[in-house]
């Protein structure tokens, strides 16, 4: 799992920072709701999948990577089975201190 600092995983969540696991593709089914997802594409190579109504992020594809989603951990209505999973913060901003892992 990852834990994103960037500014831009900041505002898509209104919180300090998203949560993510990388995902084989073929392991993920969306049980209901798929016609109403929409995509966007944040940035060259990257596109984001949201739901049209609450436009929650639902998870993320990179073009060199196919065969991986990006999940969104926070979505998921049993995250914590996800607990024991390796974990690392990325983009932590200086300015933000207070939210860097203790060394």
């Amino acid at each position: 799992m990852v834990y994103c600092h960037c500014s831009f995983c900041r505002k898509a969540t209104s919180s300090a920072f998203s949560i993510t696991a990388m995902v084989d593709r073929k392991e993920v089914t969306i049980l209901e709701g798929s016609g109403r997802l929409s995509t966007y594409q944040s940035s060259p190579g990257k596109t984001r999948y949201y739901c049209q109504n609450c436009h929650s992020q639902i998870y993320h594809v990179k073009d060199e990577q196919v065969d991986i989603i990006t999940l969104k951990v926070d979505l998921l209505d049993n995250s914590q089975d996800l607990a024991d999973l390796p974990h690392k913060h990325i983009h932590q901003d200086p300015d933000w201190a207070w939210l860097r892992e203790e060394e």
